[in-house]
């Protein structure tokens, strides 16, 4: 377990393993009292850019340690993005010399009122940069768990900073439990075993909890979320879980997408990277790291989390092309592409959530192939009906780190989910606006008046190369954060962790 906390020790004379100081681009090297570093610098062509970085030619201080410069960029645009990014390129570069204690010099009061979330975001910077997914890694010359000690340096302590490091703490916590939910293969991660997780959670932190198994989800008439899970020997889990603290004024529900592994049923996907597959159920994944966050932070907001928890696979039973399926809701649906199956999941989770009577629905599923191709690996892509709540997601977003874009959902592309035989086809007749049409899709199973909007992760969900706080090969956590932060909006602000 990693141990964090404020210092206000000198860099020149911290006892551990490493420094990382932050650098502007208007710094002077020379007056950090390190002699030569100019000059290496410049050997370097390192000017103290967001994402630069270099380690000292000679140990550091008394005692004598590693120093590494990073680059935090422009002063006057210094804040939680830079900060946080800056932090897990210092964490990842002090993993390539094993350091087990390092001080981080990251400039949070540069920030000057916005110093506490600054501080919030280096945390998370270093906690995620530090931590990495290695549980099936045998090779003892390849483990390394990373820094065990990490000082984040302040000029003066203060509770306000105190609860500024605790915030921090617990989204780090929360985001890394979603990334490693979203590693797990699909072997391991079924959906009885994210049940499992759900049970953990909820006698944590006292949440209420039903698992609806595929009996009580017939009996419901939840027709094309079983449908989806009838080709799987591993059967499906509906998770909901309830948080009702006292004193309570508003009320979200958060839906997960929860496909453990998708290989696109009879529509079957290509082999080639069918095996990121395993993170279809990223969605699932953020729902249940921000519950986390929720029950640490306990804000005075009522939330209903769900996520129906399925494998889509090709066996026996699996269901099929042309086929016309009820939904919870009582509408039909005609199936043009099984490889079209979280939508039919969450067209009857909504349908569920919905009867808890929310203020506000927000989903997150790594829905279409289409919103990567228009956004690419990074952003999300945002949509729904209601613009005051969009607003209120797009700004936690930008709080939290994760990108999103909004994209509109014009009722005029509802002609192409039309079908003669149903009421609503489960895939566009035409090739372009994949994202757009899906969420149409979706938006047909929210009640009309209901402020509802969907995040399509498919994205960043799942790393092909380091982005941000997050590495390469392993789930983003994307979306823990934005969810935190938009039910903290609901509640006033930020709580103390």
């Amino acid at each position: 377990m990693t141990q964090i906390g404020l210092t206000v020790e000198k860099p020149e004379t911290f006892r551990g393993d490493a420094v990382a100081r932050g650098v502007f681009d208007d710094t002077d090297l020379s007056r950090l009292g390190v002699p030569g570093l100019t000059d290496q610098a410049k050997k370097l062509r390192f000017k103290g850019g967001a994402g630069e970085s270099f380690f000292a030619f000679d140990r550091f201080g008394s005692p004598s340690k590693h120093l590494l410069l990073v680059g935090l960029g422009k002063r006057s645009e210094y804040g939680p993005a830079a900060a946080r990014a800056a932090a897990a390129t210092a964490a990842r570069r002090l993993r390539e010399r094993f350091a087990s204690t390092a001080l981080f010099a990251l400039e949070a009061e540069a920030a000057g009122r916005r110093a506490p979330v600054v501080l919030s975001a280096l945390a998370e910077g270093t906690l995620l940069g530090n931590r990495r997914f290695q549980k099936y890694v045998t090779d003892k010359e390849r483990r390394f768990e990373g820094l065990s000690g990490i000082s984040l340096r302040v000029a003066r302590k203060s509770a306000v900073l105190q609860e500024a490091l605790g915030l921090g703490k617990v989204l780090a916590d929360a985001t890394g439990y979603a990334r490693e939910l979203a590693t797990e293969p699909a072997n391991v991660l079924t959906p009885e075993f994210m049940a499992e997780e759900a049970r953990k959670l909820a006698r944590r932190h006292g949440f209420e909890l039903k698992v609806l198994d595929e009996k009580a989800c017939a009996k419901l008439g939840m027709g094309a979320y079983l449908a989806v899970a009838r080709g799987s020997h591993h059967p499906p889990r509906f998770i909901h879980l309830r948080y009702r603290p006292k004193g309570a004024k508003f009320h979200i529900a958060v839906v997960g997408k929860g496909l453990t592994f998708d290989s696109g049923g009879i529509s079957i996907k290509p082999a080639d990277g069918m095996g990121a597959m395993k993170s279809d159920m990223s969605g699932s994944a953020a729902v249940m790291g921000a519950m986390a966050a929720i029950g640490a932070l306990k804000p005075k907001v009522a939330v209903d989390a769900v996520m129906a928890m399925c494998e889509n696979m090709p066996g026996g039973g699996a269901y099929r092309p042309g086929d016309i399926l009820t939904s919870m809701s009582g509408k039909t649906i005609e199936v043009l592409n099984t490889d079209a199956e979280g939508r039919l999941t969450l067209a009857d989770a909504l349908c569920y959530v919905q009867r808890q009577k929310p203020d506000a629905v927000v989903d997150l599923a790594t829905l279409t192939g289409a919103c990567v191709v228009a956004l690419g690996p990074d952003f999300s892509g945002a949509m729904g009906n209601d613009q005051p709540l969009l607003d209120a997601v797009l700004a936690a977003a930008k709080e939290s780190g994760d990108d999103l874009w909004q994209l509109p959902l014009p009722a005029a592309y509802r002609k192409y989910i039309k079908t003669d035989v149903a009421d609503v086809a489960n895939m566009s007749r035409i090739r372009w606006g994949g994202a757009i049409t899906a969420g149409l899709f979706l938006s047909t199973f929210v009640d009309e008046g209901r402020p509802w909007v969907h995040l399509d992760i498919a994205g960043p969900a799942l790393r092909d190369d380091d982005g941000g706080d997050a590495h390469r090969a392993e789930g983003s956590g994307v979306g823990v954060r934005t969810l935190v932060h938009l039910v903290l909006s609901k509640a006033g602000g930020p709580r103390k962790a």
